[in-house]
């Protein structure tokens, strides 16, 4: 699939350029002409305007096109029409005779509706198409989105060279407004599998024939001119029923299962679709006028990209409620913004813009205002945090405060810290922190100062007084550092209510506590769980193989003494196994040798059974608290496990490194790597969950940073006075 989808989109910019090149080479001009008398006389405009400008009127005779006699055109002999030209010689009625250059620039609405939009629609399609292929390659539905998207952007950018009449580009349009809706079909095929919603509908694979129908047609027509008329009509209907279909399929499906995926996709689907089926494509079957020139009802084609642009085509395929929720609330700015920009320049240029060009202008305008919001968006997330004043970076700022208040280990000593934390970024001691209670009237502040209320427990009220003004920055700092406090505060209380109660249990009663008995017997049944699915899957499993072949043995008539070889062999093997199991669950080294030691056998075990070269750098170290030499042990333990398991490396690098009260373990492989995201859901995360749960019990960091095809690394700190600030994990 992978490759395919690299053909596909090789084949889109080819074809894309090509077409997009004939439109560009030779402008649109359709001028209808009377042959009936043997002349080219001109009876009608598609752009009377620019006719105008170029003193272009009715009962002029065309004398050549672009240097060559007007009656030796093809599409002058078979249609009696002028698609394209670059150079017109007319025959005025007064028999001068004048040379006309036809340019894009002279006719706006040609340039900005078969050149500049369908640039800007080829490259937002491929653009969207590779995001949505990215996000990932190997779901169908994500290649059948790619396909609908870029078969939409074909058909639309296929216009101009089809107006013109070339070929290729007449074919592509025809095969391309098909297509489209036939993987768009099938796309729903796939996705309702996906949300496991049966398929009521006839299999979308014979709709795969209806493109077809289209070249096999132009086959025809040169051998049955009478074709001619009825090939558009056909084109039409067939992309008129498929839309009506599809729109049946989704109205359907939602009305019995009632889901939001299916209207979002039904949305996203309508609104581009219908307006160029009503106002375009239905008169044009029944004989009569369109309400709109097919260029500006293919304008709302524009939307397709933007609307499946925010369908993530991943684990979940669609998350979109968030960023769908961004696109209506910036899309609502946009509008009103473009509305009165388009007002403004239309009461500018009052009586020289057609309805075309207020169109186009409000289109582009809508564009670029969307666009520059996510940038803002972007931007803002990027450099906000660097916004500094007098006083240095507010965020960083906030970050290194509520660390620093982190460490109070009571109620006192955490607004002691806050006082602290406000004179040095704020640079002033005109503040107050005070406590009222039902006995204490509340204090009578002035307009001018600013109020924070730090913590409340209905009895009790613990409020920040600051006295003079503040500006915005220092205000958004200061009621974020007090949201912190508050629940620092009700952490503290929560943590020394506990303790009381635990203290006060241990003086009246023997009895253990209720929750910490379940908890304890959570934990050891987790582990007995653990271990008796590896028992399970090994030992008793050789032992069951070991029992049948002694029942064989026991049923045979002569005994081979190699037979009773191998079973002694497997019997040993499985105790070797066992053996390992327990000094696992309590390795016999550590106690009597110490750490080091029992890694050094450890690591002598991993060389032997792993397929990757181990670099592996120990330091001596040494703890008050002897629970951290097994913390140790089970943390390089866990990373090994998950190196030989999953990490598919060649090289393994370990390094144990003693610091003052503490250690660092770095760990590093050239292994596959992984998205962090899907790590939480892999089989892996067991033994990465058990790294993090360990080093959070000892308030330590971790670090872990890993992509695909590019190994992992992970970084532990532990400090053995417990005085670190809770556990921090980084995931890059």
């Amino acid at each position: 699939m992978k490759k395919w989808t690299y053909f596909i989109f090789l084949t889109y910019l080819i074809l894309g350029i090509y077409v997009l090149g004939v439109t560009i080479k030779t402008p649109f001009i359709s001028l209808t002409l009377d042959t009936t008398n043997g002349q080219p006389v001109i009876i009608d405009s598609y752009y009377p305007h620019w006719a105008a400008q170029k003193n272009i009127e009715k009962g002029d005779i065309v004398v050549a096109i672009d240097g060559q006699p007007a009656m030796e055109n093809r599409f002058v002999q078979l249609y009696a029409i002028i698609r394209s030209a670059n150079t017109l010689t007319i025959q005025k009625s007064d028999g001068t005779i004048e040379s006309i250059a036809v340019k894009h620039s002279d006719m706006p609405e040609e340039l900005y509706l078969q050149i500049l939009f369908p640039i800007f629609y080829f490259l937002l399609a491929f653009s969207v198409a590779l995001y949505v292929w990215r996000r990932n390659q190997d779901n169908i539905s994500t290649f059948l989105l790619v396909l609908f998207l870029l078969t939409c952007s074909m058909g639309y950018i296929s216009t101009g060279a089809s107006a013109r009449g070339n070929l290729i580009g007449m074919i592509t349009i025809g095969i391309s407004i098909v297509l489209c809706l036939v993987l768009f079909i099938h796309f729903l095929q796939h996705f309702f599998r996906y949300l496991q919603i049966r398929w009521t509908y006839p299999h979308s694979k014979w709709l795969y024939v209806l493109p077809f129908i289209i070249p096999g047609c132009s086959l025809i027509e040169s051998y049955v001119p009478a074709l001619r008329e009825i090939m558009p009509i056909l084109n039409l209907s067939l992309f008129a029923v498929l839309v009506l279909y599809a729109i049946y399929i989704l109205l359907t499906s939602y009305l019995r299962t009632k889901l939001a995926k299916i209207r979002l996709i039904a949305i996203a689907f309508i609104v581009p679709f219908l307006p160029f089926l009503l106002f375009f494509v239905t008169p044009e079957i029944l004989g009569h006028r369109p309400l709109l020139h097919a260029e500006i009802a293919a304008l709302f084609l524009l939307f397709i990209p933007f609307s499946f642009l925010f369908i993530q085509v991943n684990e979940r395929l669609f998350d979109i409620e968030y960023q769908l929720s961004r696109l209506r609330y910036y899309s609502t700015l946009a509008f009103f913004s473009a509305l009165l920009s388009t007002a403004g320049i239309a009461l500018l240029f009052l009586g020289q813009l057609s309805i075309v060009h207020v169109t186009s202008i409000f289109l582009l305008i809508f564009m670029v205002i969307i666009a520059s919001f996510y940038i803002k968006e972007r931007i803002d997330f990027k450099y906000r945090k660097i916004i500094f004043s007098s006083t240095g970076n507010y965020v960083h700022n906030l970050y290194a405060a509520v660390q620093r208040m982190g460490k109070a280990k009571n109620q006192q000593e955490l607004l002691d810290r806050f006082k602290y934390e406000i004179t040095e970024k704020l640079g002033t001691t005109a503040f107050h922190i005070c406590t009222i209670t039902e006995e204490t009237p509340s204090p009578k502040f002035g307009s001018n100062y600013t109020q924070l209320l730090l913590h409340d427990a209905g009895d009790e009220k613990i409020l920040l007084e600051i006295r003079h003004a503040l500006q915005k920055e220092e205000l958004l700092w200061l009621e974020l550092l007090a949201l912190y406090v508050s629940m620092f505060i009700n952490n503290l209380q929560q943590i020394e209510d506990l303790v009381r109660e635990i203290q006060h249990m241990k003086n009246t009663s023997d009895t253990p506590l209720p929750w910490l008995d379940k908890l304890l017997w959570n934990i050891i049944e987790k582990e007995k769980s653990i271990l008796a699915q590896e028992l399970h899957d090994t030992i008793l499993q050789e032992q069951l193989h070991l029992a049948r072949e002694l029942d064989v043995l026991a049923s045979s008539p002569t005994i081979q003494k190699e037979t009773v070889l191998a079973i002694r062999e497997q019997l040993l093997n499985a105790t070797k196994d066992l053996r390992e199991y327990c000094e696992n669950l309590s390795p016999p080294l550590l106690d009597t040798f110490g750490l080091q030691m029992a890694l050094k056998k450890l690591i002598q075990k991993v060389k032997i059974r792993a397929d990757f070269l181990l670099d592996a750098q120990i330091d001596r170290v040494h703890f008050q608290d002897v629970t951290l030499h097994l913390v140790v042990y089970r943390l390089v333990q866990e990373l090994f496990n998950n190196a030989i398991k999953h990490a598919e490396a060649t090289e393994v690098s370990l390094k144990l490194q003693a610091m003052p009260r503490g250690f660092i373990l770095q760990y590093d492989d050239n292994g596959i790597g992984c998205d962090i995201d899907d790590l939480i859901q892999s089989s892996a995360s067991m033994g990465i969950n058990g790294i993090r749960e360990r080093v959070r019990a000892f308030n330590g960091d971790i670090t872990i940073q890993s992509s695909h095809k590019e190994g992992m690394h992970i970084f532990i700190q532990i400090q053995e006075d417990g005085d670190s600030y809770d556990e921090h994990t980084y995931y890059r």
